[in-house]
């Protein structure tokens, strides 16, 4: 099988394969030694390309920022030519902006301190995931100890009698190397890491999500020893307990972080109070009245079974409905305001479901409404001309970096997605949740407080 480039694509050569399914075992394997050293050698020249798109990214930036440039600048609160470095190799490789600036911290490191890594990569004498190992470590160590740091990692990749260590074998052994070169006290280490803490969460499939917490060693340390101790006195105090140890961690979690039994008693899983945190779910009236079984949409999550839908919106304490322009809220202010309605701004917040750059997926109800069409270039405040972006991707458009282009209407009448162009010719699309023009449906909430409008004046 012969695989040729695709139209247009910069990158010449052929590649030919035998069908796997002549191949013996043992050739089969060589194939996939193969594979290892060919993706070798695209990682180098992946690392290569990344760093040239992130240095025009930079002048970019600069140029956006020169007087007179025509455009104007926007509170950013970080490097514009990074942030827009990571936007584009994420659209261009169809990956999160999370990935894309890990590939872009590796890049900086490869073509710079780590040339030498960047060698033994290209030539297929180091893997992709040994390669990946020495820029992660290497991150936070100053460039006059990095590229020192590369060169001894080299050294270890193998050990003693010859055997090249697994990644994971690899990493311990940098890590080790690591502490003793870096020129810094673990202590003040520790107090800048520090700042990186956080907790974020992951939907999983069939109604699960993973939970993940960076923190300081001691503390992560002493909540899961706190967890699997709750875990543990649970089973041992009922024999005929059928939960899993893994189980019983999770469970002794959501209790603690949820709320307890009043009377120092151990509870279920399954009794835990609802959470007073503001938790938003939109029902179909026929899914809430129980005519219909259709999946609720549990926000900053996605689809929730019919039954649990039903059981959030009993719990809820208090209820919006979404109306659309049939039932009398306008979806268009055309230029009598700036700032869209209340009643607008939550019919976009349904039908956009997520910030409208590609690739990102922060949730509409902390992004910022978005003029298609610049307000001070005749744009219009309604439904159509209007979109939601987080705080980034709002700045990265409205200095002109990125352009956004709404595309023709769906057949049902629903917003068509858009079109996003990038300074170096990248050209993307997104577009709304897909939930319909109308959204008929009620939307049962925790009481939350009130919204925060844009602080910023037109034009932004």
């Amino acid at each position: 099988m012969l695989l040729e480039p695709a139209p247009g694509s910069l990158l010449v050569g052929e590649l030919w394969h035998p069908d796997p399914s002549t191949l013996t075992g043992e050739q089969a394997r060589q194939v996939l030694t193969d594979i290892v050293a060919m993706r070798s050698f695209l990682a180098a020249v992946e690392a290569l390309a990344v760093e040239r798109v992130r240095l025009a990214c930079v002048e970019e930036a600069r140029r956006a920022a020169e007087p007179g440039a025509g455009s104007r600048a926007q509170r950013f609160g970080g490097d514009v030519g990074r942030a827009l470095a990571v936007s584009e190799v994420a659209v261009a490789e169809g990956i999160g902006e999370r990935a894309a600036a890990k590939l872009l911290d590796a890049a900086e490191s490869l073509c710079g301190v780590q040339l030498m890594v960047l060698d033994r990569l290209e030539a297929g004498m180091l893997t992709e995931a040994h390669a990946r190992v020495i820029t992660e470590e290497t991150a936070t160590l100053p460039e006059s100890t990095a590229g020192e740091f590369g060169i001894e990692c080299l050294r270890r990749l193998h050990t003693r009698t010859g055997r090249r260590r697994t990644p994971a074998e690899f990493r311990a052994a940098v890590r080790s190397l690591r502490e003793r070169m870096h020129p810094d006290s673990i202590r003040a280490r520790r107090s800048r890491a520090e700042k990186d803490r956080g907790v974020w969460v992951k939907p999983e499939p069939d109604g699960m999500c993973t939970l993940t917490a960076y923190l300081p060693a001691e503390v992560g340390l002493a909540a899961f020893n706190r967890v699997d101790a709750l875990a543990r006195s649970q089973r041992e105090a009922d024999p005929d307990e059928a939960r899993t140890l893994p189980q019983l961690r999770a469970d002794a979690l959501a209790a603690t972080l949820l709320g307890s039994a009043q009377d120092g008693s151990e509870r279920s899983f399954e009794e835990v109070p609802a959470p007073a945190a503001e938790v938003v779910v939109h029902i179909p009236v026929g899914t809430l009245l129980g005519a219909e079984e259709e999946p609720g949409v549990l926000e900053g999550y996605g689809p929730i079974e019919a039954a649990t839908a039903r059981a959030l919106a009993v719990a809820a304490p208090t209820w919006q409905r979404l109306f659309d322009s049939d039932d009398g809220v306008p979806l268009s202010l055309g230029r009598v305001a700036y700032r869209p309605s209340k009643g607008l701004r939550r019919f976009i917040e349904y039908r956009d479901g997520i910030c409208q750059f590609p690739s990102c997926t922060r949730p509409v109800r902390r992004a910022e409404a978005d003029h298609i069409v610049e307000w001070q270039h005749g744009g219009t405040t309604d439904a159509a001309n209007l979109q939601l972006l987080c705080r980034k991707h709002h700045a990265l458009k409205s200095l002109g970096l990125w352009q956004a282009e709404r595309l023709e209407a769906n057949p049902d009448g629903s917003a068509g997605d858009l079109r996003w162009t990038s300074p170096l010719g990248g050209r993307a699309v997104a577009g709304p949740a897909g939930r319909g023009p109308a959204g008929r449906g009620l939307d049962p909430t925790a009481e939350s407080p009130p919204s925060q409008s844009d602080p910023d004046p037109p034009p932004f």
